[in-house]
């Protein structure tokens, strides 16, 4: 969403939107051509200051606040800070200058790896041509743009089906914290497939809660065999029943008892899932 008096603000708007509809195997193959994470000071024309940070290195996630501490939460170290004013970003991205020839001017400031301060141009032609390719950004969308800090992708927020902010929760806690991420993953050890029933029918999530899974294929939309997995357990319930589950209102020993969760699979694994919703614990958005 465009922050007042910041025009540069539609830049990083295109790489939220980008990096929200890309599928989660394109979105890594992006991540993987920079493996950085940049982080902005951008400085107005009435010398006011807004922050953002950019990951292309983990989740491929994009924050902003009106600190550098608040823009930075739930984002891994930057690899590089760029200063930089409002109208000196547009014109880098537009191509009327370069960071190189504005950083030998005073006007850009650059601490960390140099040479990634260089590939700022081709990063954001690279997202402008991506842009051009894909369909202008949903009201849904512009919700996850929105609220970047707080959801992450598009696809994996469905409209009209609360479990799936829980789903998304899960990417938040564990997608951007590589140790409290591998923690987690070497308790569950297990992937697991969850169908939702919602106003739409089943929606499918697969969760890949096993040692080595990374940021970029943690959470995914759609079934394990669509995203070539092998799930240990498929969880069938409601979209209520699960945000249940989540809140602590439901627990899955009750649900499966009272008939309102089935598994396909190892049924004891639905118990690893709970403790794994457990620390994620937290008041539930609804959409």
């Amino acid at each position: 969403m465009p922050i007042a008096d910041f025009t540069s603000s539609a830049i990083i708007d295109q790489l939220t939107h980008v990096l929200s509809a890309l599928s989660a195997e394109d979105r890594k193959k992006e991540i993987n051509k920079t493996k950085a994470v940049y982080a902005f000071e951008v400085t107005n024309a009435g010398g006011k200051k807004h922050y953002f940070v950019v990951d292309l290195k983990q989740a491929g996630k994009v924050t902003d606040g009106a600190t550098e501490a608040e823009a930075a939460q739930g984002q891994p170290k930057p690899d590089i800070s760029i200063a930089i004013s409002d109208d000196t970003f547009i014109k880098i991205s537009e191509g009327k200058t370069t960071a190189a020839g504005e950083f030998m001017s005073g006007k850009v400031k650059i601490k960390g790896n140099m040479m990634l301060g260089m590939k700022l141009e081709p990063i954001l032609k690279r997202f402008k041509s991506l842009a051009e390719t894909l369909p202008p950004p949903s009201p849904a969308a512009a919700a996850v743009i929105a609220s970047s800090s707080e959801t992450p992708t598009q696809e994996i927020v469905v409209k009209g089906y609360n479990g799936s902010l829980v789903i998304a929760q899960i990417l938040r806690a564990f997608g951007s914290d590589d140790a409290k991420r591998e923690a987690i993953l070497k308790k569950t050890n297990a992937i697991f497939q969850v169908d939702l029933n919602g106003p739409e029918g089943i929606k499918s999530w697969v969760l890949n809660l096993k040692p080595g899974a990374t940021a970029s294929d943690l959470v995914m939309p759609g079934t394990a065999a669509q995203n070539k997995k092998t799930a240990g357990a498929t969880l069938i319930l409601s979209d209520a029943d699960f945000v249940d589950l989540a809140s602590g209102k439901l627990t899955g020993q009750s649900a499966f008892m009272g008939g309102k969760l089935k598994s396909k699979g190892n049924i004891m694994l639905a118990l690893k899932l709970e403790s794994v919703l457990k620390a994620i614990k937290g008041p539930v958005a609804k959409l």
